[in-house]
């Protein structure tokens, strides 16, 4: 089932950032997360990063001026 989930990712990536080492930041739905990763990551902004192939999320702290990224799960684990 992995490779599933990885090839989608790298699909999506290529699609959004025309490079399997680009890195998309949007907003996804939980549906939406569930159709490309295969589980839920989080609520905010998802980061995807083609080249440490990595998924997380990320959530504005300390007011809104800083951010952290959470949930952090590379491409082999999903």
């Amino acid at each position: 089932m992995n490779e599933l989930y990885v090839s989608n990712l790298v699909l999506f990536l290529i699609n959004k950032t025309n490079s399997v080492w680009g890195v998309w930041t949007g907003k996804m739905t939980a549906k939406e997360q569930r159709n490309l990763f295969g589980r839920f990551i989080g609520k905010g902004k998802i980061v995807i990063n083609g080249e440490d192939e990595t998924v997380c999320n990320r959530v504005k702290v300390c007011f809104g001026l800083d951010y952290d990224d959470r949930n952090i799960v590379h491409w082999r684990d999903l």
